[in-house]
């Protein structure tokens, strides 16, 4: 019989998950009828996305990212304080970052600008002070190819193996130096309590299949992994023993943009582990993968990089 999993330590507005990564403003073209191109707008940033989707999920979040003194910079804190969202930023001289989707055979490609590409998290005494009342510090969109950057974030998240929360999600024209790269994030894996890794990432990181590169993150101490293979679903494996698969949930519509389905699915795992604790027994770990492949199938059949806006997602599993 499955127990429910336990968390030492809940969420509360006073003591959010704490998030930490990118957040920036994308600009998707689109090929009209007629063949030529119209623009169109949003906040993003795959810590943006999953700050969104965390709020989404009943979880109380603040978001540190690094945006500029401008426009976008406005539009991502107004965005933010819309959402009831605490924000503690840090302010570049680069600017906020942007993104440029293109059509390509259906599917967006997406380039980065200088902004994005300089992303840098100071660590000032007021993001270090919601990392250390974190029950939590969910990891996505990261500079991990800075060494200043890794070294800071080793000094800030105390007791990682009980409250970090990994997803590399590096993205081909932000990542300056890949060997830095893996290299720091595995240090951080080495001691995390949780990793999500997807096919792409261990095919761009380590050149690796993702059952190799998923052992080698269990192998390195990461406690438990959440390896995804895009529509070929999930896998929740950990080191004492649980290893269950999943497959994508195939609900009505089609599929229309698979941007931040990867972020719909670490949000989806980060919810049910602040809100239930990590999984026991295998039970438990299907019901955080069946309802992050269900999350993940729901948000690639709207537009954006946003979690599904479906008032009738269920709750956080464990919750």
């Amino acid at each position: 019989m499955s127990s429910k999993p336990t968390a030492k330590a809940r969420p509360t507005p006073d003591a959010p998950v704490v998030v930490i990564g990118d957040a920036i403003v994308t600009e998707l073209q689109e090929t009209e009828a007629r063949g030529g191109l119209t623009s169109r707008s949003y906040v993003s940033g795959s810590a943006l996305n999953v700050t969104m989707a965390l709020a989404r999920l009943g979880v109380p979040v603040a978001l540190i990212a690094s945006i500029g003194d401008d426009p976008d910079g406005v539009r991502i804190r107004a965005h933010l304080r819309k959402h009831g969202i605490r924000f503690a930023p840090s302010v570049s001289l680069a600017g906020t970052g942007r993104a440029i989707g293109e059509p390509a055979d259906g599917e967006p490609l997406y380039t980065f600008d200088d902004a994005a590409r300089a992303r840098r998290i100071r660590f000032d005494d007021e993001q270090v002070a919601l990392i250390r009342a974190a029950p939590f510090v969910a990891i996505s969109g990261f500079a991990f190819d800075d060494k200043k950057q890794h070294r800071r974030l080793l000094e800030a998240v105390i007791r990682p193996q009980e409250r970090l929360l990994l997803d590399p999600n590096p993205r081909l024209g932000l990542v300056e130096d890949p060997v830095a790269f893996v290299d720091n994030f595995e240090r951080h894996v080495s001691s995390a309590l949780f990793t999500h890794l997807s096919d792409n990432d261990a095919d761009l990181l380590f050149e690796a299949p993702l059952d190799e590169a998923t052992s080698d993150m269990l192998d390195l101490g990461a406690t438990h992994v959440l390896a995804t293979e895009g529509n070929r679903g999930g896998r929740w494996v950990n080191r004492a023993g649980i290893d269950v698969a999943e497959p994508i949930v195939d609900l009505p519509g089609d599929i229309v943009d698979t941007m931040g389905a990867g972020d719909a699915v670490f949000a989806t795992a980060v919810a049910s582990i602040a809100q239930g604790g990590v999984p026991r027994e295998g039970a438990d770990a299907r019901r955080i993968l069946q309802r992050a492949m269900t999350v993940a199938a729901a948000t690639v059949r709207v537009t954006g990089s946003f979690l599904a806006a479906d008032d009738d997602l269920p709750s956080a599993a464990g919750a």
